[in-house]
């Protein structure tokens, strides 16, 4: 607290100089002035200060008459709003919408849209109040992204970014976070360095009003990467591993909920299954009396059993648990709850997971619904790929919920989340926003995040984006050729029966194998030839809106950029098997030579982006690096690479016998 009261005297004495009205002051009660000073003292803005003599002030009061986590501004001239709240929450979040009113955005947690020079808009006098009880994140730390380094590795550094990521959730009206245990807190050395790091953030959270999770795995035996499980070793009973092991992650951690996961892809036996959960709630409720205990009902659409003369997805065993445990009920990628899946884990569509989760909502029973706002491995930012569709997933799924949930509220909407960067902060703040207040169309929640300086000319063209994503990504099923593929992807296609996470493609192997090349140029190649050409539309309608030059005008273009390159990219792969097949050495190079190419204009292309990253940790996400996760590297370091666009052409290369070298494996 002494450093931030020391940067508020600072700031308010540096102003914003060049005879700019600038100044911004804010005056709090005396309770939630600690609060408020955070969130002063993390607003890198150097005319902003607690106290009464701004240019533009910023009034905060108790109002009883306002809902908890509400908030209403009222004008009081040009220059003076006043905040009404009545508690924490409501007084922070009133106090980000009035510095939304006078141009700011609270974009990306370490680098927010802050004006040369503040402008006061309208005040809409209305009272806020959130559409859903509990709003936030799973900050998925078992991938190496800026939150894992913030959440996970103890230093003041890391403290200072988590307390950062945790103002930035309450600007953009959170009031929850979660995050991955690791297993190297089993070494008892590092479990002491890890738990009063973590008792801090717990501290911290709560005192700005956020409550504060932590997701672990049950068995390790379906523990693909390196989560905290409580139980791998068979030699010792169940209940003696959950014993020796719980108290690592309850003993003076204060956490409010704990969230129990499954893994992927492997089943315990039901009555195993059932048993197990309920022996981790008796004994959480004895550790950690006071927190939730939450279990994650995953995907799988292979993944069924039979229990109680019930067919029925095997994370659905949870339902049958004890009732106390709160389910947290998981979609993933940009899919929803309503459209169509494309195929992710097998599914055709989520609806047995909406349906689950609407019988809870409309029998007035607690359920969160969990779904991601990116995904990771192979499938998005790591291609790289700008995919805004989820900010439609996001908002179709609170949308479809309002209307079907029999006139109940969704309880709790929590945000799988995998990075920010390549405009990924966009999926997560829109999502966010919606959970708080949901409007009428994604493109509201667009348009307001950019207003100040991209405007709703960019707005629009990320509308038109969504639109053709949805069209051509979801609806017609091209999302599996844009994605990549690793080693362990194909690997998993490959055994009987296989095992599928993102959607499934006709590789390169098995086009050549199974050669009807009539059908998968009418399926696939001519759908992603006019999506291509779309693309080019929208790249074009974006240039011609001459945006201002910054890195958030620079990061949009290079996102549609990098989404026009790897379609054409992956066409010209297709096209150099496909007239490899029909004995067209010529045409087969000349296409192989135009996916080089284009891959080398992306290359050029990502390097540039990967030099104007928003995080402040110069290359740690897009370099390898030694960390706690299963991935020795940042998690941009195979968009970095290119790595699947390098494993595909060498792929296309074998096959008209140019090259014999191996395809990187794109997983370690």
């Amino acid at each position: 607290m002494r450093a931030v009261l020391a940067f508020l005297v600072v700031a308010a004495a540096a102003g914003c100089g060049d005879g700019v009205r600038g100044n911004i002051s804010i005056q709090a009660p005396d309770a939630w002035t600690p609060a408020m000073g955070e969130l002063v003292g993390l607003t890198p803005y150097s005319g902003l200060s607690l106290g009464d003599t701004g240019d533009f002030k910023i009034a905060v009061v108790d109002d009883p008459e306002i809902p908890l986590e509400g908030y209403r501004i009222e004008a009081g001239g040009a220059d003076a709003w006043t905040v009404h709240a009545h508690d924490v929450l409501g007084a922070q979040y009133g106090v980000a919408a009035a510095l939304e009113n006078l141009g700011f955005r609270f974009r990306h947690p370490f680098d927010i849209y802050a004006p040369k020079a503040p402008t006061a808009g309208t005040v809409d006098d209305a009272v806020h109040k959130p559409d859903v009880r509990v709003r936030g994140f799973q900050f998925h730390t078992l991938h190496p992204i800026e939150t894992y380094f913030a959440f996970w590795e103890p230093s003041a550094g890391s403290t200072n970014d988590a307390h950062r990521i945790i103002d930035w959730v309450i600007k953009n009206r959170g009031n929850y976070i979660q995050w991955v245990a690791l297993d190297n807190i089993m070494d008892p050395d590092e479990h002491a360095a890890w738990k009063p790091f973590t008792q801090e953030l717990i501290d911290y959270a709560h005192k700005r009003g956020v409550r504060v999770g932590i997701n672990i795995q049950l068995f390790g035996n379906s523990n693909l990467q390196n989560a905290f499980d409580l139980y791998d070793d068979e030699e010792i009973p169940l209940a003696d591993s959950i014993a020796a092991r719980l108290p690592l992650i309850t003993a003076d951690l204060p956490f409010d909920v704990y969230d129990l996961s499954f893994g992927e892809f492997f089943n315990s036996e039901p009555q195993v299954f059932i048993d197990s959960v309920n022996e981790v709630a008796r004994q959480l409720r004895i550790a950690a009396p006071n927190a939730e205990m939450h279990a994650v009902v995953h995907v799988g659409a292979t993944q069924r059993v039979n229990y109680m003369g019930k067919d029925l997805l095997y994370y659905f065993l949870v339902q049958y648990a004890d009732p106390t445990i709160v389910p947290d009920i998981h979609t993933v990628m940009y899919y929803n709850l309503y459209d169509d899946a494309g195929g992710a884990y097998q599914h055709d569509d989520f609806s047995e997971h909406r349906q689950y989760l609407l019988d809870r909502i409309c029998a007035g029973e607690k359920a969160a619904y969990q779904p991601e706002t990116s995904y990771w491995v192979a499938f998005d930012d790591s291609v790289p790929m700008f995919l805004p569709l989820y900010v439609y997933s996001r908002w179709r799924d609170l949308d479809g919920i309002r209307q079907d949930g029999c006139g109940n509220a969704l309880d709790n909407h929590l945000l799988f989340t995998t990075g920010w960067e390549w405009g990924y902060w966009l999926h997560d703040v829109t999502a966010l926003r919606a959970s708080y207040e949901l409007p009428a169309a994604p493109l509201d929640l667009i348009k307001d995040a950019y207003a100040p300086d991209l405007g709703d000319g960019a707005s629009e063209v990320v509308e038109d984006l969504i639109e053709e994503q949805k069209r051509g990504l979801m609806d017609e099923r091209l999302a599996g050729y844009l994605a990549g593929r690793d080693l362990a992807i194909d690997a998993g296609r490959a055994i009987d029966p296989p095992i599928i996470s993102q959607p499934d493609r006709t590789t390169f192997d098995r086009l050549v194998a199974n050669p009807d090349v009539a059908a998968f140029t009418a399926d696939v190649l001519d759908p992603l030839r006019a999506h291509a050409d779309r693309i080019d539309e929208i790249a074009k309608k974006l240039d011609g809106l001459d945006l201002a030059n910054s890195r958030w005008s620079r990061e949009l273009a290079d996102g549609i950029a990098l989404d026009q390159l790897r379609t054409r990219f992956v066409i010209a792969t297709y096209e150099s098997v496909i007239a490899h097949i029909g004995g067209n050495a010529g045409d087969a190079t000349a296409a192989y030579d135009r996916a080089a190419s284009l891959m080398a204009t992306a290359r050029t292309r990502v390097a540039s982006r990967h030099r104007d990253l928003h995080d402040t940790h110069r290359r740690r996400l897009v370099d390898k690096t030694t960390n706690k996760t299963f991935y020795q590297y940042g998690y941009l370091y195979m968009a970095d690479t290119l790595c699947y666009w390098d494993r595909e052409l060498d792929q296309v290369g074998a096959i008209l016998g140019n090259t014999t070298t191996a395809p990187p494996g794109c997983l370690f």
